[in-house]
Order: structure tokens, then C-alpha cells, then sequence
């Protein structure tokens, strides 16, 4: 893997690593983040019959993006089967 210089990864640390013993080595980029804003949620109370693609839609205006709410809610197990009344910590993006 080649970095060009102005890249954005030109003072990136690169390390490369593979899934198999011989395997191709992937490259993979660790990213120095210096000022990360402080991220907030909103608590959300989960209703029977809710799903993730509606609550972004709710709150991100865009159903697309529900991958982010199971992100953030790592405690909770299974999506599909969420109990009502759970709180569902939705992340401010």
C-alpha cells in the first residue's frame, strides 16, 4: 500500500493484518482523533411494534441510518425483539 504525500492518510499509523494464517494481509488505518465533540443521546422509550428504520427516521430523518442506534446500544441483545418500555439511548450525529 502506497501513502502519497498530502494524502489524508500521510501521518495515519498503517499496520497490516490478515484473518488466515498465510492469508493476504489487509492493510488497516489507525486514525488520530484529536477533537472529538462530545457526543450526546436523547432516551427514547420503545413501544411495541416500533423498528430501528422508524426511529431514524424519527430522529435522524432518514431510515437508513438505523445501524447507528444498535451501535450505541450495545446492552441490548436482540433488535428484533426488543421489550416495550425499554430505553433505547438514541445518539445525537
Amino acid at each position: 500500500m502506497t501513502i502519497y504525500k498530502g494524502s489524508r492518510y500521510e501521518y495515519s499509523t498503517i499496520d497490516f493484518v490478515t484473518n488466515t494464517v498465510g492469508g493476504d494481509a489487509n492493510p488497516i488505518v489507525y486514525y488520530q482523533i484529536t477533537k472529538l465533540p462530545k457526543l450526546t443521546y436523547v432516551e427514547h422509550k420503545y413501544t411495541q411494534g416500533e423498528r430501528l428504520d422508524q426511529l431514524a427516521y424519527t430522529y435522524y430523518k432518514n431510515p437508513e441510518y438505523w445501524w447507528i442506534i444498535p451501535e450505541f446500544n450495545p446492552e441490548i441483545e436482540d433488535f428484533t425483539n426488543i421489550p416495550t418500555g425499554t430505553i433505547i439511548k438514541i445518539p445525537n450525529v
